[in-house]
């Protein structure tokens, strides 16, 4: 009950024309949902360190890394553009951007890439802007946990549904992963 009445807040009272605020919000109110999210994580980072051998990954970069549950992984850099989340996840070293802007690494800089439940939120007007930014930076591999295709639409007004495959595939020539 708490957790939807925080919901109810963030929706009808903070709303969502400012996702810098909406997000920030949210790591405040500390949501359910962003301690699941940390919790799935952690299950995953096995999965994610099999992928980064496959593909002789040494470093990874993760955008929105949020409370920073895969920090673990070798050579780990977190990306958020909340401070919030960023003070809240105890990294000593992150990058406090905002990725539908511009991620300030230079070009190949990370040979792995992950996202998880973050280009879900991103509009339609920036998404292709983002998808160059990520592929820039990106040097071997690309992991996505993340929605994509009718099937897996979110009927939330701050989700949106992209066709991540096709999108990767105009700009990034690596291996582009989708995990579950």
């Amino acid at each position: 009950m708490k957790d939807l009445l925080k919901r109810v807040f963030l929706k009808y009272v903070v709303g969502y024309s400012d996702p810098q605020k909406y997000w920030e919000m949210r790591w405040r109110l500390g949501l359910h949902a962003e301690v699941e999210t940390a919790k799935s994580g952690k299950k995953l980072a096995p999965k994610i360190r099999r992928i980064m051998r496959k593909h002789e990954c040494m470093n990874v970069l993760e955008i929105g890394c949020g409370s920073a549950p895969l920090c673990e992984l070798p050579n780990y850099l977190g990306l958020d553009f909340s401070s919030v989340a960023l003070t809240q996840s105890g990294l000593k070293r992150f990058i406090h951007a905002d990725v539908t802007q511009k991620i300030p690494l230079p070009d190949k800089s990370y040979d792995a890439v992950l996202c998880r439940f973050v280009l879900l939120h991103i509009p339609f007007p920036r998404i292709e802007c983002t998808v160059k930014e990520i592929s820039r930076v990106a040097k071997k591999c690309i992991i996505l946990q993340e929605p994509w295709g009718e099937e897996q639409k979110h009927s939330q007004p701050h989700c949106f549904t992209h066709n991540l495959p096709m999108l990767f595939e105009n700009y990034f020539l690596g291996a582009v992963v989708f995990i579950a």
